[in-house]
């Protein structure tokens, strides 16, 4: 059978949909959109100038890294559910006692260790 290797560029390939971005990056930018713009034009006057593109940010930005933010191969939202679950919720932790084994394994190779080298003087004497 004829195997062809293909490169890791080729294999990560995403279609585009529009101006470069793919599908997913195109609903990001157009929800951002939609949520970001009434929340400028309404706040214009009524908050701060200062404060308003704070706000605008930090509300679209969680839908901008939806669309174009992986980490470690997840997508966004995959992420941010591992990360919450396990910085957020307890985590249960079971132990061992390892020291009462490791000691236990080593006692059991020194007295095979020694055994062999019983056996070895005992044959040489024989």
């Amino acid at each position: 059978m004829i195997e062809v290797k293909i490169p890791a560029d080729i294999q990560e390939y995403k279609s585009k949909l529009i101006a470069g971005l793919s599908t997913r990056q195109f609903i990001s930018v157009s929800v951002a959109l939609v949520v970001g713009t009434p929340i400028g034009a309404f706040g214009y006057g009524k908050i701060s100038g200062e404060v308003l593109p704070w706000i605008v940010i930090l509300v679209t930005a969680p839908i901008l890294a939806w669309g174009f933010i992986r980490i470690l191969g997840m997508p966004f939202e995959e992420f941010a559910m591992r990360w919450a679950e396990m910085t957020l919720l307890p985590q249960r932790r079971v132990y061992e006692d390892t020291d009462e084994n490791l000691f236990s394994h080593l006692h059991e190779e020194i007295m095979e260790e020694k055994l062999a080298q019983e056996r070895i003087k005992y044959e040489e004497m024989e």
